[in-house]
């Protein structure tokens, strides 16, 4: 039922700052804002590349720590799949955001670097490779050498209880986990569930403490969006199989469709079905 990742969206604590870092590291654009309705903004997006956006929440509070931690129950990060890493590196090195533009070897057989923005969220910058273990699991040919930002590859997040979120998003909501890497230990520990081709979920276990996504102001990752084609059919769907539904269907400012559930630790995740006049279609 789910087809692609539509956007994540953060709360920075400053707006200027964070839109001016995307644009000048990444050169990811505002393409549009949308506004409440009393005409105060609302939501800056930034376009990632065709279809795939990073929302960005006015008025964001300092009330946690940022999402960075491997152990924190929760969101961990967003990584961005693009076609040449060393060609990208090499313009990011140039303006002087990182030491060196040479990427580092995963040992999902990728290639990578990491990088974090204004309030500390982890941005990993990803090239796949054709002996990695997530292009082991494509089932169409993959066009590899593409330039420039291909998309949302994956977003992680840490799990209290793996065997629920696995069932949350592998029964629940159709993915497929195709590989999980072991720790240094030898226990296993990086989950790699399948959305679609060259788009994933990394699940970690053993997290600790509470959700820290305290509220829709909250520094920091907000929600993660599914990209559907058939909503009214998937929400029923999933309401069958026992799934809260948070919010019902309806038409939101930008004129999709969308809804909104929860994973077992509470983060937010909104169904979207793009309707082709929306901005997000235009832009």
């Amino acid at each position: 039922m789910i087809k692609d990742i539509a956007h994540i969206a953060l709360n920075p604590l400053d707006m200027d700052k964070t839109v001016t870092y995307f644009d000048q590291v990444f050169g990811w654009k505002k393409v549009f804002e949308l506004h409440k309705e009393n005409g105060e903004p609302w939501i800056v997006y930034l376009k990632i590349c065709k279809g795939h956006f990073l929302e960005l929440f006015y008025d964001g509070q300092n009330d946690r720590d940022y999402a960075f931690d491997f152990k924190k129950t929760g969101y961990n990060h967003l990584c961005v799949t693009v076609g040449n890493i060393r060609k990208t590196l090499q313009e990011i090195y140039e303006k002087g955001y990182i030491d060196s533009p040479e990427p580092e070897q995963e040992a999902s057989g990728c290639l990578n670097l990491w990088l974090y923005d204004p309030d500390g969220n982890g941005i990993e910058l990803q090239e796949y490779t054709p002996v990695s273990v997530q292009m082991q699991s494509n089932e169409l040919p993959y066009d590899f050498g593409r330039e420039g930002y291909l998309g949302i590859g994956h977003a992680c997040f840490v799990c209290k209880d793996i065997e629920a979120s696995l069932d949350f998003y592998c029964e629940k909501l159709g993915m497929k986990l195709v590989h999980i890497q072991n720790d240094d230990n030898g226990n296993p520990w990086l989950h790699y569930v399948r959305m679609a081709d060259g788009v994933y979920l990394e699940l970690i276990p053993n997290g600790e403490g509470k959700n820290p996504n305290t509220g829709w102001n909250s520094r920091g990752f907000q929600h993660l969006c599914l990209e559907t084609d058939n909503l009214l059919e998937d929400v029923e769907r999933l309401r069958a199989i026992g799934v809260q539904i948070d919010q019902e269907p309806k038409t939101s400012s930008d004129k999709n469709w969308q809804a909104w559930i929860h994973d077992p630790d509470g983060n937010k995740v909104e169904l979207m079905m793009i309707d082709p006049n929306s901005p997000q279609a235009k832009a």
